[in-house]
């Protein structure tokens, strides 16, 4: 159970994101939550050791738990308007104990095709070792999903999506799922709560990489994830029994990361959508993806889901194929080319050997992955000095 934050209820989100979950520390009045490098914690009584297992209060074990991760589970919470949290050691330990915690032999899940290379290879993977089948069904095809839902036990989706940026309609998905009483994983990571709460629009668990823009400074692993305490009971004894936690200094600079999220995605965004205005009227550019563009398929979409903006993120297209996009990737200067994002730096990735070589060609390409896109998540460095880096990669 996450610690009890500060009442932020009324508070805007760049409060939250500063404030809560605080640990004061009445001893020295530090400002900031103390890094508690320890494996266990000694009790009074036995118990309070039995209200430290229960988790009625933030230290006992730390693979149990550790006031480092309560900090953070707290105001991971509190952005996203849930009851609870849970950090985990990564993204994708998030997304595993989602479904090592709620799954059987035999179940089956339902996933839109336009998911995140790594969350694939553990679907197949749960396939093969455990029989837990999935079923893809492509974006917006509302008549194969509602079929498809019938029986099943969790719907998987994010948006927007990694990495053309498709906007999936979470409130749909969301009346569908409860409609067949399946619960509803989403990926956000790519949004943040910043630009996107999507607990209010049905979501059951809603999972982050904050290694990406929560941490922000792509110096830690972690990930998180939010929901009601019902629903995460599972899935936080799922990161006890499988042991998928972080090391508590690594939960301290994802806490001090969060503290500025909001002032940072939200410069991010604009710089993006700047960026992205520029290239799509570049020459050597064969199309642009960024949900704000008025070109983007799911651009009405977008504005209503996401009115605020859609993150850092920006994908484009060469012309010249795949020499062409190994040419951008290998002459940015100021850009780095880097296999993550969400950080204060520029990075750019080609998707095609990063974040889907996991994949077929013939799944690549059912998703729109093709070999010419160039996948780049936006910092906090001026737009003009972007753009002319970007400019000078892209000269034939």
């Amino acid at each position: 159970m996450c610690a009890e934050p500060n009442d932020r209820s009324d508070d805007g989100p760049a409060t939250r994101a500063v404030h809560a979950g605080e640990h004061a520390d009445a001893a020295t009045g530090a400002i900031n939550t103390p890094v508690y490098r320890s494996s266990t914690f000694r009790f009074d009584s036995t118990d309070d050791l039995l209200a430290g297992q229960r988790g009625e209060r933030p230290g006992f074990y730390t693979r149990h738990g550790n006031p480092n991760f309560a900090a953070v589970e707290a105001k991971f919470a509190a952005l996203h308007g849930s009851e609870d949290a849970v950090v985990f050691a990564s993204g994708m330990a998030a997304f595993a104990a989602i479904v090592l915690g709620t799954l059987r032999s035999g179940d089956r899940v339902v996933a839109l095709a336009d998911l995140y290379g790594g969350t694939r290879v553990l679907l197949e993977e749960v396939r093969a070792r455990f029989g837990i089948t999935t079923t893809y069904i492509a974006l917006h095809d509302e008549k194969a999903l509602r079929s498809a839902l019938v029986g099943a036990m969790l719907l998987v989706a994010e948006s927007p999506t990694n990495p053309t940026l498709r906007v999936a309609d979470v409130a749909a998905l969301g009346r569908a799922a409860k409609a067949e009483g399946v619960p509803f994983a989403f990926d956000n990571t790519f949004a943040t709560p910043v630009h996107l709460r999507p607990i209010p629009l049905g979501v059951d668990f809603v999972y982050e990489s904050a290694t990406k823009a929560l941490g922000g400074h792509s110096d830690l692993l972690a990930g998180l994830v939010a929901g009601s305490k019902q629903a995460l009971a599972p899935v936080r004894a799922a990161r006890k029994t499988y042991g998928g936690i972080p090391d508590p200094e690594s939960a301290w600079l994802l806490e001090r990361g969060m503290k500025t999220l909001v002032v940072r995605v939200e410069r991010q965004s604009a710089t993006s959508l700047v960026v992205a205005r520029h290239l799509e009227a570049h020459p050597n550019v064969r199309r642009v993806f960024h949900p704000m563009l008025a070109s983007h398929p799911d651009h009405a979409l977008a504005k209503r889901l996401m009115p605020t903006g859609s993150g850092g993120m920006v994908t484009f297209a060469c012309r010249g194929g795949l020499d062409a996009a190994r040419r951008v990737a290998d002459r940015v200067q100021l850009i780095a080319n880097a296999p993550s994002l969400g950080g204060v730096e520029s990075v750019l990735s080609l998707p095609l050997y990063t974040s889907h070589s996991y994949l077929s060609p013939a799944e690549r390409a059912a998703i729109g992955v093709t070999d010419d896109l160039v996948r780049l998540s936006v910092g906090l460095e001026d737009a003009a000095d972007l753009c002319r880096d970007l400019d000078r990669a892209l000269r034939e």
